[in-house]
């Protein structure tokens, strides 16, 4: 297993040096890849999706990269790891009209068998259809379980695509993991990234709105506990005229984890009438925890609205007392706290099952059991 020093989730513009929030300078581990021998399609019951592995699509997705523009990557060096080594991964399309009722549900299991997954997927939606991929990530504890991912979504004129991304890693894990998506002429492309487990988590999402009238959301949920370190870049371009779009971060920190959140709004020349709007909001658990916050915002373009806002604060004590004294514990009580400010962002997580087994996941994290 190669070890480097990488750059990660570099926000466009840089300000002061000494802010120490342009990038984050990691120890990268670069796992030698071997097969991963499980089968992770769940469900493609909906026969107008067409699943198909990504080796066998390359000339397509070469093509379509060079016509959309479309990168993705926390830095060169992870993006070209991911697209270089990937050891699963599918091509997933729609034809055009086609309204997919069905998630497509891929759940990828590392264990000690399977400890290293890169995955690399490609989302293309045609032409006024609708798609939901929700890919789910888990490992057991002691495999030591080290991914790398990469999503690249195209969104054709008036389609829709859902992505669900839920890590559920074991804590001594290592997750990085990216996405970059482009939305054509009044479409809609929205991301649900929910970053709850692992040691060491990189995440980053970029969505291009490229078409007039295209909307793009980001929607993302970040646990950290212990010795837990989380750096995540999210960022939405704005391209073209009344355009649409949202980043909306949940968090909670506990004990002595590390956060990082870098989100940006990017109105180029070119996008007049776009709107945008940011909010970050992060639950603080314990006076150990570090917390760093960069919302940016850059402007080309006249006549666009733009709104950011960045909140941490600790759970009300008052709040706390009252939950406790009708017979909670507290660890029950801050899950309840934890779940409300989470709930908005879990509703979009088309699985009853899985927003089940998230909130199990973070009740066990709460306790110290995982």
């Amino acid at each position: 297993m190669a070890k480097q020093r990488d750059q990660i989730n570099r926000i466009p513009v840089r300000t002061w040096n000494w802010l120490g929030v342009n990038e984050s300078t990691l120890a990268l581990h670069l796992p030698t890849v071997t097969e991963y021998r499980k089968q992770p399609v769940c469900e493609t019951s909906d026969p107008k999706v067409k699943i198909t592995e990504i080796g066998a699509c390359r000339g397509l997705i070469n093509r379509l990269e060079t016509e959309n523009r479309l990168e993705a990557g926390a830095s060169a060096s992870t993006s070209a790891f991911a697209a270089g080594q990937f050891n699963s991964g599918y091509f997933i399309e729609t034809g055009p009209g086609e309204k997919c009722e069905t998630p497509v549900v891929l759940q990828y299991e590392l264990d000690e068998e399977n400890p290293v997954l890169v995955d690399q997927h490609f989302i293309y939606a045609r032409e006024n259809s609708e798609l939901t991929v929700v890919i789910r990530y888990a490992s057991q504890a002691g495999s030591k379980a080290c991914h790398y991912g990469l999503t690249k979504i195209i969104a054709c004129p008036g389609a829709v695509v859902r992505l669900v991304k839920v890590q559920l890693l074991a804590g001594d894990a290592e997750h990085i993991d990216a996405v970059g998506s482009a939305a054509g002429e009044q479409s809609v492309i929205d991301c649900t990234l929910i970053e709850l487990g692992a040691q060491q988590v990189i995440s980053n999402c970029q969505t291009r709105l490229a078409g007039t009238g295209s909307t793009g959301n980001i929607n993302s949920i970040y646990f950290g506990d212990k010795r837990r370190q989380i750096d995540i870049h999210y960022q939405l371009t704005y391209q073209a005229r009344d355009t649409v779009g949202e980043i909306k971060a949940r968090g909670a920190l506990l004990d002595q984890s590390r956060k990082t959140f870098r989100g940006t709004l990017d109105f180029m020349r070119g996008a007049r009438g776009a709107k945008g709007k940011e909010e970050e909001y992060v639950v603080l658990l314990s006076p150990e925890v570090r917390n760093q916050s960069i919302p940016l915002m850059l402007c080309a373009e006249d006549a666009v609205e733009g709104q950011h806002a960045a909140s941490a604060g600790k759970v009300d004590e008052n709040k706390l007392f009252y939950l406790m004294s009708r017979g909670l514990s507290e660890t029950e009580a801050k899950k309840l706290v934890i779940e409300a400010a989470f709930q908005p962002i879990l509703a979009e997580v088309p699985l009853p099952a899985l927003q089940q087994e998230i909130a199990d996941y973070v009740q066990g994290r709460l306790s110290h059991v995982q």
